[in-house]
């Protein structure tokens, strides 16, 4: 037996309405009214008349519960919600609401509907959702059972640069025969005065700016080339490259004076030589250990010479090949320098490396130290004609010797890429060099250096990208191609800059690149980008708040500003003793932040900097980054992952977070959510700053560098990796 009453008194089985008199364990109370308390009692009958127990629960009515609530995160920002529509006659609107970060109720929905989207969400947080519904007084029934989901950003990457060219090695038979290999495994031939065409040989190196396909090139005869690719020796004759049947692997070094004589060695101290098309059995290079041998080179078949440095000291070692027998002997101690790279004539060799200089005469070698005021870097690679033409790589000079002196020092490529590879013809009385961007250079007597030309279009890698809109962005590839992204595919346009550059944009009609090391920018306006002109400073961070604030700052501390139509004179901002540049970011209609790093910070709002503070002395500000989401909120975090907060007024210190340890790039995409990569390592992970915490986010993006993340909405963000770009949504 069922009862319902208004809950006063003592239930009995005689008082109270009566529900419900069976057999059956449920029952429905069609009489009640609503928003009304009711208390019902249950009642068990023996079947003589008398009754047990009864079980008491208490129930307030109210309209029916909303049933089938689900959400479904749709993008980095918008949910799906759905519901089943409830029945009950009394029910006049649904109401959805939503708790997210830091607790806050926000109501999604009201309405008869039984669908909703949820947008302006924080990516990687989580969100949980709730539905009641209303009768037409605005009085709610009770909750159904939330649901929550986590927001995330879904990353596809595009191949938006790939690498073509970047030579890397360089050899020349004559003064008209010439074999180039770049680092994408492409070679080309020079025949007379001009480049045969790129003809795929070897696969990509994995960096191709630096780290070349080949080493060790030599050229003998002019269509007859050997080389070191990946330990083992290969050819080029008949006009293609083959294996050369060396036997083992691991060689590192390799010359050949005649097309039917070569040598190869490996670091560990063996050697193997090839007369004709047959190759000894290798040999140790002498009785020496304990020593790393750097290079090899040879006066003639069955007269060569190697260099050794120590393999726990900069102490220089010698070993000399006299028909099939090698001796060896000490040069020099870790006082005088040491040796990287030897080059031979028919009758004389010169090794170079850092601090000294070795010669050799006939088969008698000579040490000699070089003073500082006199030489400065470390020589790379070194080729010889003859005994008084040589020429060597040192750093980004290019030098030639004399008769073990140098009498000519020059920067090729001076700030525009970097020369890679020097060879010096037996015959011919010229000297040749290219560069990494593909221009070829000669050397005579009577020209001394010349640039003949660029005969490889050097292109590929992605630079700090700027966007307008979601589908309009920029980016300058490592050799000054202008890449743009349409919304689906990016595509290489004009050669804009010689070197790469930094683009900036702000709003939607507005962009800038700069060219740090040339001192030069361009403007995009009215759909297309400007003239290059002059910059007062070598920029090294630059940030825009709008059209006409933008600010650039140097390495010597000091600031230019950007006004729509040119740059000002610079002035002093922040200095350091590291003589390093300050970090600069302008949030969206500024003032702009700079920060030291010694914690100096000053502000630019448009027509001065405000007085210099510091920072309080327990947050170590030396290598920050820097990011302001609004004029009310910057972030600086250190490689520690400490990190400092600002407000508008003052900066907050916040304790250590490992999340954000050895961050290598920041990116505040509002005052609520900042993006940031891992630098130093392969995570691939995007690390996110929300309303004050820190996250490693997921999904990943795929770990193809880590450039700084450009975010045109919280939504849509542009993540730079070595040739492709990932996009979120």
């Amino acid at each position: 037996m069922v009862r319902r009453d208004d809950g006063t008194g003592t239930p009995t089985p005689a008082s109270g309405t009566l529900v419900y008199s069976g057999n059956e364990l449920r029952a429905v109370d069609t009489t009640v009214t609503p928003w009304t308390r009711y208390r019902y009692a249950v009642w068990a009958e023996d079947g003589a008349g008398g009754y047990l127990q009864p079980a008491v629960t208490t129930t307030t009515t109210s309209v029916q519960p909303v049933a089938g609530l689900s959400a479904t995160g749709t993008s980095a920002t918008t949910a799906a919600l759905t519901w089943t529509a409830p029945t009950d006659p009394g029910v006049a609107a649904v109401v959805v609401t939503r708790i997210g970060p830091l607790g806050a109720l926000h109501t999604v929905y009201s309405g008869t509907g039984t669908t909703a989207t949820d947008s302006g969400l924080l990516p990687g947080y989580v969100y949980s959702y709730t539905a009641v519904a209303q009768d037409a007084s605005g009085r709610s029934g009770s909750a159904g059972r939330a649901v929550a989901l986590v927001t995330s950003r879904t990353w596809t990457t595009t191949a938006a640069s790939p690498y073509a060219g970047w030579p890397g090695a360089m050899a020349c038979a004559s003064s008209t025969w010439c074999m180039a290999v770049d680092n994408t495994g492409s070679y080309q031939v020079m025949s007379g005065t001009t480049w045969s065409k790129a003809v795929a040989a070897f696969g990509m190196s994995p960096d191709p700016e630096w780290e070349p396909v080949i080493s060790s090139l030599t050229c003998p005869a002019a269509g007859r080339c050997s080389a070191i690719r990946s330990g083992r020796v290969v050819e080029f004759s008949n006009g293609g490259w083959r294996s050369a049947g060396s036997p083992s692997s691991g060689w590192t070094s390799l010359d050949c004076p005649s097309t039917t004589s070569c040598i190869a060695i490996r670091r560990d101290g063996w050697s193997t030589t090839r007369v004709g098309t047959t190759w000894t059995a290798p040999v140790r290079i002498g009785t020496l250990r304990g020593v790393d041998w750097n290079d090899v080179a040879c006066q003639a078949a069955g007269r060569c010479f190697a260099i050794a440095t120590g393999s726990t000291t900069y102490s220089s070692w010698r070993g000399t090949l006299a028909g099939t027998a090698w001796s060896t002997g000490f040069l020099t101690g870790y006082q005088t320098g040491s040796l990287t790279s030897i080059s031979c004539s028919s009758s004389s060799c010169l090794a170079l490396g850092e601090r000294v200089r070795v010669m050799v005469s006939g088969s008698t070698w000579s040490v000699r130290s070089l003073e500082p005021s006199t030489y400065i870097g470390s020589t790379s690679q070194v080729s010889c004609a003859t005994p008084t033409l040589c020429v060597a790589l040192n750093f980004d000079s290019v030098e030639r010797w004399s008769g073990g002196s140098v009498v000519e020092r020059s920067r090729l490529s001076a700030n525009i890429g970097q020369v890679r590879s020097v060879s010096c013809p037996r015959t011919g009385g010229a000297c040749f060099a290219v560069d990494d961007r593909g221009r070829f250079y000669r050397w005579t007597p009577t020209t001394h250096w010349v640039l003949l030309g660029t005969y490889d279009q050097t292109t590929g890698g992605v630079g700090r990208i700027g966007c307008r809109t979601a589908d309009s962005c920029f980016f300058v590839d490592r050799n000054g191609w202008l890449v743009g992204w349409n919304g689906a595919t990016w595509t290489r346009s004009g050669k804009y800059f010689t070197q790469p550059a930094t683009v900036e944009c702000s709003g939607t009609g507005f962009c800038i690149a700069v060219d740090s090391i040339n001192k030069v920018y361009r403007v995009w306006s009215g759909g297309a980008w400007g003239a290059s002109k002059p910059m007062p400073l070598a920029a090294a961070d630059l940030s825009c708040a709008s059209p006409t604030l933008c600010l650039a700052v140097d390495e010597q501390g000091r600031v230019t500003r950007f006004t729509g139509s040119g740059w000002s004179t610079p002035v002093a901002a922040l200095t350091s003793q590291w003589n390093d540049a300050p970090r600069v970011s302008c949030p969206t209609g500024g003032p702009c932040m700079l920060l030291s790093s010694n914690g100096s910070y000053r502000q630019y709002s448009g027509s001065a900097l405000t007085a210099t503070k510091q920072l309080p002395s327990t947050f170590p500000a030396l290598g920050s980054l820097l990011s302001c989401g609004s004029p009310t909120m910057c972030i600086a975090v250190v490689d520690s992952g400490d990190w400092a907060q600002w407000n508008g007024s003052t900066w907050t210190i916040h304790p250590q977070d490992f999340t954000a340890y050895r961050l290598g790039t920041l990116a505040c995409v509002s005052a609520e959510q900042c993006l940031a990569t891992y630098g130093y390592s392969n995570d691939d992970v995007p690390v996110t700053w929300t309303l004050g915490g820190w996250a490693a986010g997921l999904p990943s993006y795929p770990p193809d560098g880590h450039g700084r993340p450009e975010c045109v909405s919280l939504e849509t963000c542009f993540m730079a990796g070595t040739t492709t770009v990932s996009r979120s949504s």
